[in-house]
């Protein structure tokens, strides 16, 4: 039944991203000027960001999408993040996906409905690593509920299957603007099972962004 299932999975999976643009702290000498690194802001840009309120820590991204015809695949997957310190952050986020296969007649073959959320965390490794930009480490615990009907020789086949997922990775954010970023990345999950999975594979690339 999961190769049926495989055929109406997920065609595509984006995952929206985040990473810090903040700088990191500088020790600063005795008797001289604050010392500035390259690529890095100085130390008092992470005092004022220790110093945010509790709105203005919080960010906001997802994934909202759609496309029509013999296949229907419509996504909506908002999130929302913290920053807890200027180099690590933590969230969470929802997952509804709606999929829809008709043969070239219109008639139905299958649909699909993917619900469920996820809880991640990043980490900013180095600003502006060599120059490409800034790199993160990521984690990601995913649960997936696929409520699925197949329509066959043999009449409609109905059912509801759990999919957990972990992840595991990292990439690249490039920032835009002083709070927003456009991040690409690459995440393996270690305990892949493709019985067992909405994905065709246990290595995921993802693209994203986060405001």
């Amino acid at each position: 039944m999961k190769k049926i299932i495989l055929i109406i999975a997920l065609s595509f999976f984006y995952s929206v991203s985040f990473a810090q643009v903040e700088g990191v702290e500088v020790e600063k000498p005795k008797e001289e000027e604050p010392v500035v690194i390259e690529g890095d802001k100085e130390s008092e840009d992470d005092e004022e960001e220790e110093k945010m309120r509790f709105i203005d820590r919080l960010f906001f991204g997802g994934n909202f999408g759609a496309s029509f015809g013999n296949q229907t695949f419509i996504d909506v997957s908002p999130m929302v993040g913290y920053r807890i310190t200027p180099r690590f952050s933590a969230g969470v986020g929802i997952t509804y996906q709606y999929q829809r296969i008709n043969d070239r007649f219109g008639n139905l073959l299958g649909k699909q409905s993917i619900y469920g959320g996820r809880v991640f965390s990043r980490y900013n490794i180095a600003n502006d690593f060599l120059g490409v930009g800034n790199l993160f480490a990521h984690t990601e615990y995913e649960t997936l509920f696929a409520k699925y009907s197949i329509n066959n020789f043999n009449g409609t086949a109905e059912g509801t299957e759990l999919f957990p997922a972990f992840f595991i990775g990292g990439g690249f954010a490039f920032p835009i603007g002083n709070r927003s970023a456009f991040t690409i990345s690459a995440l393996y999950n270690p305990f892949y099972d493709e019985f067992n999975s909405l994905y065709t594979s246990p290595l995921q690339i993802r693209i994203g962004g986060f405001f």
